[in-house]
């Protein structure tokens, strides 16, 4: 086996649609797009914890609503999301959307996917399966990249509100973006403030990401003391440090949030 900086390689793939590499170090395994991007990670002995801060941030989510039976995810990845969502929840109903039939493949051969009845897997682009489908959803998680960028889909306005008019009444749009790419950040903050006109809160990532939570109703009224209780409960389900994240959300938005709870 080939040894590289992320470890050796166990799997490698080129043709027309692109390229795969899959390399493991010790218990962990990394899926990329033939770079040393990692797009996903999974724990080969705790495939349930998130290893990335960023998609760690993303479960704030389940905190901030009553409900998150449907969930879709936009983007599989390794799908480290997904096997998230299922040990939190093996009964929640997830759609997960993967444009590349590849990466697909690759994930549920290499990165220990759940199989459940609750879980559908779409091989389709974002946008084409948001046009198609009648479900709406609790939670739309958006996190679509190409090779070191982010997919145009995130920076498109029809996508947002196609994303906008499949949440449920309560729902959250949770989105991934690369501050890295600041004129891209901008562009999309920018699509999203024009279909959910001033609701939604962000988090930044020590490490580069943006994190936003969009809201198709009201942001909810957060009580801190709560809101930090049930993060570190769920972040000792995982094995991350939720709370944290959570603090640091409340930090950012605390001007935002404190309004709310006056509401």
């Amino acid at each position: 086996m080939k040894s590289d900086a992320l470890g050796n390689i166990i799997f490698q793939i080129n043709n027309d649609e692109g390229s795969i590499v899959v390399y493991q170090q010790n218990n962990l395994r990394y899926l990329t797009f033939g770079n040393q991007i990692e797009q996903s990670c999974v724990n080969l002995c705790k495939p349930c914890r998130l290893e990335h801060a960023y998609s760690q941030a993303m479960l704030l989510s389940l905190l901030m609503s009553s409900t998150s039976d449907n969930v879709l995810l936009l983007g599989l990845g390794g799908g480290a999301l997904l096997r998230a969502l299922n040990c939190i929840n093996s009964r929640m109903k997830i759609d997960a959307v993967e444009i590349s039939p590849m990466v697909l493949a690759v994930a549920k051969e290499f990165f220990l996917l759940p199989e459940s009845p609750s879980i559908q897997f779409h091989c389709d682009a974002a946008e084409s399966y948001l046009k198609k489908t009648e479900k709406t959803f609790h939670h739309i998680y958006s996190d679509l990249y190409i090779e070191d960028q982010v997919h145009d889909s995130q920076l498109n306005l029809t996508f947002y509100q196609k994303c906008f008019d499949k949440l449920s009444n309560d729902g959250i749009l949770i989105v991934n973006n690369w501050t890295g790419e600041f004129q891209k950040v901008k562009q999309s903050q920018q699509m999203l403030e024009s279909v959910f006109k001033g609701k939604h809160l962000n988090l930044h990532i020590k490490g580069g990401n943006h994190i936003t939570l969009a809201f198709k109703d009201q942001i909810p009224s957060i009580n801190p003391k709560l809101f930090f209780n049930d993060a570190q409960l769920l972040g000792y389900q995982l094995d991350i440090p939720l709370q944290m994240h959570a603090r640091n959300f409340w930090r950012q938005n605390a001007e935002i949030l404190k309004i709310q709870k006056f509401k």
